[in-house]
């Protein structure tokens, strides 16, 4: 039977950090007893300033992206040949 040795790892704690641009928010309430407010978040904005910089948030942003409707379909292999082919273009 093999001999197993536990390895005891630091615990890093890991904060997720994200850069939301003033013109994106928009303020919807105001609690100032308990010092709290609440904010919409324009998306366009958002990702805007913040690139997707894992595989793990690339992935996130494209079912962002998809649940938004921002996707394209295509009916022959042709078309989405002709489709990766072309230039860039920012929505």
């Amino acid at each position: 039977m093999p001999n197993l040795q536990s390895i005891q790892t630091q615990n890093k704690n890991c904060e997720a950090m994200v850069k939301i641009p003033l013109s994106a928010l928009r303020c919807i309430l105001r609690y100032p007893k308990e010092n709290k407010i609440v904010c919409e978040i324009n998306i366009q904005g958002l990702s805007r300033l913040n690139e997707a910089e894992t595989l793990d948030e690339i992935i996130n942003e494209a079912r962002l992206d998809y649940a938004l409707g921002k996707y394209k379909t295509f009916s022959s292999t042709q078309d989405l040949i002709t489709e990766l082919h072309s230039p860039i273009h920012e929505d």
